[in-house]
């Protein structure tokens, strides 16, 4: 048996998510792999061959099969290989179990860790929201197939409570008020002023740490929420929880990791990026905060492969990629363009594909494309008025659906390309690489970066 564990937090299991099971009895190879859920369970999808041989749109569509969600609707969603250190969305073409074999080579190339972060580093396969699916397409969708709708809203609330979302304090009482309901808490449960027992389970990281609330004050916001959500149907609760996220600007964001100089700070401040057809977002990591938000339309974007750093060479030559973000003239409504904003990282080749790729695809979609102005200004009681397939509202238990044959075939197919940006050898195989520390640089204008 192969097993491999998983440590991204609050998110994935501790049990195996990919075993492999050999019958030396037959001389046959059985293939079982295990899927991550956004709900946090697993669902095991047999292979007919090698494991290596499974594409991951063969098994996206073999787990949205068995899990109930449409063919229309599995086009929201996409195979993921995650953990605590790095996050992959795949092609259909990729193989997801040979890229969680080379893991500790895609950590050395994509992410800033040392070599003994990356030995305890373990990944999972899970079923995720595909980043390059429209929001108009989604807000269709959500109406028509439940399935898809929760795992969109399970994906959803992780995203709120880890903080990848940034919301308000009063939308966080909002939506903690709705997660309580999804999950059929019993309020007679929580006497007055006792709702704090459970405040880290349905609020954001963030909201505590932006400031201390005192325990009554947080029990009457939840309650005064959960009062003017009586009137909701339970099996629309999932689709209001979708309408509050959808207008959030940073809804769908694609993430990456970095670093990048910041006013007042001697030393690069470590940041999460987003990135959306829209906007692009640079967070603060450690306190959660938005150092920039920025349309996609005011910039062109540029990829410098191989900045060094040379004021830190006594940790060793460090590479990291600078990802360049210039402002065009007028941008702003100013007459002379802001600064340019400098992002280093080992990502940087990946933000910049993923801003060709959406480019590409708002041309493709223009017609269909819903900017964040216009889902902002959709009318607060849209998910009341509409014809929507209901289903299950439980957060806390398996959507159960028929059981359907979910084996994959023992047809082989070929490899025939790879992520970009990974560095390959002539047989075809993943370059072993070389580790890396992460340098701090001191303060200086982002103009110099401008090439």
């Amino acid at each position: 048996h192969y097993f491999i564990q998983s440590n991204l937090s609050s998110c994935i299991s501790e049990n195996a998510t990919i075993m492999v099971e050999r019958d030396t009895s037959e001389t046959k190879i059985k293939a079982v792999i295990w899927v991550e859920l956004m709900d946090k369970r697993k669902q095991k999808i047999t292979a007919g061959r090698p494991c290596d041989e499974v594409t991951a749109g063969e098994l996206k569509d073999a787990l949205c099969r068995k899990i109930g969600v449409t063919c229309e609707g599995a086009e929201a969603f996409a195979i993921w290989i995650c953990s605590s250190l790095l996050q992959l969305q795949l092609k259909p073409s990729h193989y997801p179990t040979t890229l969680c074999d080379h893991w500790f080579d895609l950590l050395a190339q994509f992410a800033t860790v040392t070599e003994q972060q990356a030995a305890t580093d373990t990944p999972v396969i899970m079923l995720m929201r595909n980043v390059f699916y429209p929001l108009s397409q989604e807000r269709i969708l959500i109406k028509r197939d439940y399935q898809a709708r929760y795992y969109l809203a399970s994906e959803g609330i992780f995203n709120i409570l880890s903080g990848r979302y940034p919301v308000e304090e009063e939308l966080a009482f909002l939506l903690g008020a709705i997660q309580f309901k999804l999950e059929e808490r019993n309020l007679e449960d929580y006497r007055q002023g006792t709702l704090l027992r459970i405040a880290e389970e349905i609020l954001p990281w963030d909201v505590f740490r932006r400031r201390k609330l005192s325990p009554i004050f947080l029990d009457k916001r939840i309650r005064f929420h959960l009062k003017s959500l009586e009137a909701t149907p339970p099996q629309l609760l999932d689709h209001v929880y979708m309408h509050q996220l959808y207008k959030q600007p940073c809804y769908r964001c694609a993430f990456f990791q970095g670093q990048t100089e910041v006013e007042g700070h001697r030393r690069d401040v470590l940041v999460r990026v987003g990135i959306t057809w829209h906007n692009i977002f640079i967070w603060n990591i450690k306190t959660n905060k938005t150092l920039a938000e920025i349309e996609n339309n005011d910039i062109s974007t540029q990829l410098l492969k191989g900045y060094h750093d040379g004021n830190d060479e006594s940790r060793g030559r460090v590479q990291l990629d600078l990802w360049l973000i210039n402002f065009k003239e007028g941008a702003r409504g100013e007459e002379t363009p802001p600064p340019s904003v400098p992002v280093f990282s080992k990502q940087a080749c990946m933000m910049q594909t993923m801003m060709e790729r959406l480019n590409y695809e708002s041309a493709l979609h223009k017609s269909d494309a819903v900017s964040p102005t216009a889902a902002q200004t959709a009318p607060e009681t849209d998910a009341g008025g509409i014809e929507t397939k209901a289903g299950p509202s439980n957060l806390t238990s398996a959507q159960l659906v028929p059981e359907v044959n979910t084996t994959i075939g023992a047809k082989h197919v070929s490899r025939k390309e790879n992520i970009r940006g990974f560095v390959m050898t002539d047989d075809g195989k993943i370059k072993k690489s070389t580790f890396r520390q992460t340098s701090s640089r001191s303060g200086s204008s982002a103009d110099k970066y401008q090439a």
